[in-house]
């Protein structure tokens, strides 16, 4: 049992090399996050974006005051998370003052826009 747990720790730490771009360090700007993002060929870089997306949203989502107004309403039939991402990008390349921020601080400003609360 405790060398099954060593093998598998050790397998875990092995760094994990491909042709795709590593993801960013933490605390990555939104400069940062364009870059790798940006790419529609690079699947791993994708999965990280909507993955990291999405947890910047469900994260705001629980830690919110629950008597707050809302400020993201996103459309009852959902929505695509490649559609999402490409407006993303779009958005960020087209705000380039935002591009030293915190690339989550960024996600939390561009939802609202994207998906605002009507009413």
């Amino acid at each position: 049992m405790i060398k099954k747990l060593l093998v598998t720790a050790l397998f875990a730490a092995l760094p994990f090399t491909s042709g795709a771009q590593s993801a960013p360090a933490s605390d990555v700007s939104l400069g940062a996050m364009i870059n790798l993002c940006q790419s529609r060929t690079d699947l791993e870089a994708q999965t990280f974006c909507y993955g990291f997306g999405e947890g910047v949203y469900q994260g705001s989502e629980l830690t919110k005051d629950p008597k707050a107004p809302k400020t993201v309403c996103l459309p009852a039939g959902g929505v695509a998370r490649d559609e999402v991402l490409a407006e993303f990008i779009r958005w960020a390349i087209a705000n380039p003052q935002f591009h030293q921020e915190k690339a989550a601080a960024s996600i939390l400003r561009f939802l609202p826009i994207r998906f605002p609360c009507k009413g």
